[in-house]
């Protein structure tokens, strides 16, 4: 069991328990960007993209009025489950297997969509991790899917948030939400010894172009 009460000096609003099963990619320097960026209201539907240990899942359950979260990893919705549970908040969320936005039905809406994606460009080497750490050849792949599903899951004027790396192409990512009908912003940043880390908001215009996928 592992306590992110406390994590160098980091101290969250809400104290959690949290396994972290083998193969899931544990809470890091920029799942903690994401969770210092993100406004969750008390009225907002969530979707927790690629949910891991669940850690972003537990905050939004605490918090928002309807919480769904979904992984491609079968381990990963297991693990978000187990945690779920060790807080008592299983009755809050919603945990599905799915490739991306694959398994939400094209009617279901969210106010607040966000995702730490895999990021890192791929290379000769292959290990256990590379599917939460490898987003595509060049590293923004992944990322361009998510934007581009979740044009189609929001609501107007709702919220998505993703973290952008450095080691990869952000001003690619911002190019794709800017042609999905989003207004961007880049809300945070964090420097690393090897790279900067960003959160970049897009907030979906009124009227914007149906994103065909």
């Amino acid at each position: 069991m592992v306590s992110y009460l406390k994590r160098e000096g980091h101290e969250l609003k809400e104290p959690f328990d949290i396994v972290v099963f083998e193969g899931v990619y544990p809470p890091t320097e920029d799942t903690y960007l994401l969770v210092d960026t993100i406004r969750i209201d008390p009225t907002d539907t969530v979707l927790d993209v690629g949910c891991g240990t669940g850690l972003m899942t537990l905050l939004a359950a605490k918090q928002a009025r309807r919480v769904v979260s979904i992984d491609i990893s079968y381990i990963a919705t297991q693990n978000t489950m187990e945690n779920l549970r060790r807080n008592n908040l299983d009755h809050l969320a919603a945990v599905y297997q799915s490739d991306l936005l694959s398994a939400v039905g094209l009617e279901t809406k969210f106010s607040l969509i966000f995702f730490n994606p895999p990021y890192l460009p791929s290379d000769e080497e292959s290990t256990d991790m590379d599917q939460a750490l490898v987003g595509g050849e060049q590293g923004y792949e992944i990322t361009q899917r998510f934007v581009r599903e979740s044009a189609q899951h929001l609501e107007k004027g709702g919220r998505v948030y993703l973290v952008a790396s450095t080691l990869s192409n952000i001003e690619a990512v911002r190019e794709t939400l800017v042609d999905c009908g989003f207004l961007v912003e880049r809300v945070s940043e964090m420097t690393l010894f090897f790279e900067k880390i960003q959160v970049l908001q897009g907030i979906l215009k009124e009227g914007h172009k149906e994103t065909v996928l």
